[in-house]
């Protein structure tokens, strides 16, 4: 075998390895790359379902405070109520007790109904028994009693029932966007509009207000203990929903909220 073979042969044979070599050098790193993004999702899941678990303890804390103050503190500003009602005969007039009184009673009535808005924030009692659409709506007419900004809220759709979990969180998002137009947003008018398709739930929230919608809720990410946009894109990420924000003409914001597959699972008779 004359020395060139040689050489031939032996380069064949080292390219041969190198290129083996390489092949699983490659095979190596795939495994790897495998593996951490195996271990990124058990780590995605493990926070998933660690931030359910908080926000299930946080609405059963909710409904626990929700349910005493209807049922124990409410009760008990219903019988001052009636209370003052009996005094009223037993009152002389001309000397602005009777008025005193009238005033007692209003203020009375301010707190049950601003104890009711508490109430219902906390718990909406609403969503269990007729849904999430009746849920909105009756929370809209609660706020528009306060008088701080119009609230209007339009529903179309084939009104199938949603899902219990996907439900409180686009309720518990949808509260959190009026909040923040509330106090950031200088709005007058705001229109709720719900709409479903068999495979799609959006909720519009439009606000007439000064743009800062976005911004407050941004502002608020960076605050200690604070929700805003945090708390929003946590529990749509929980239930495979999406929101988006677009400037209004001439002014304001939308929030535009989307959920797929977001009805209910029919249940086998």
């Amino acid at each position: 075998m004359q020395t060139v073979d040689i050489i031939v042969i032996g380069t064949t044979v080292m390219l041969m390895l190198g290129v083996i070599v390489i092949i699983l050098v490659m095979l190596q790193q795939k495994q790897v790359i495998q593996h951490k993004l195996v271990i990124r999702d058990k780590d995605l899941q493990l926070q998933r379902e660690r931030l359910i678990a908080v926000l299930q303890g946080q609405e059963q804390e909710r409904k626990r405070i929700a349910e005493d103050l209807h049922d124990e503190v409410g009760a008990q500003l219903s019988v001052l109520k009636l209370n003052l009602g009996g005094l009223q005969p037993l009152l002389k007039t001309g000397n602005g007790e009777t008025e005193r009184l009238k005033e007692t009673k209003d203020f009375a009535d301010i707190i049950i109904q601003q104890l009711r808005f508490i109430s219902q924030s906390l718990h909406p009692q609403a969503l269990e028994n007729l849904g999430l659409a009746h849920a909105l709506d009756s929370f809209c007419n609660l706020m528009n009693k306060n008088k701080q900004v119009k609230i209007a809220f339009k529903t179309a759709g084939n009104g199938q029932t949603v899902d219990r979990e996907k439900a409180l969180n686009v309720y518990r998002v949808v509260q959190e966007l009026l909040n923040n137009i509330l106090k950031h947003a200088e709005a007058t008018e705001v229109l709720i509009t719900y709409q479903t398709t068999p495979s799609l739930l959006t909720i519009n929230v439009e606000d007439n207000g000064n743009g800062a919608l976005l911004p407050s809720l941004a502002d608020s990410r960076k605050k200690t203990g604070s929700l805003g946009l945090k708390n929003i894109e946590s529990r749509l990420n929980i239930i495979g929903g999406n929101i988006t924000f677009t400037s209004r003409t001439p002014q304001g914001t939308i929030a535009s909220i989307s959920v797929e597959n977001y009805q209910a699972p029919t249940q086998n008779s």
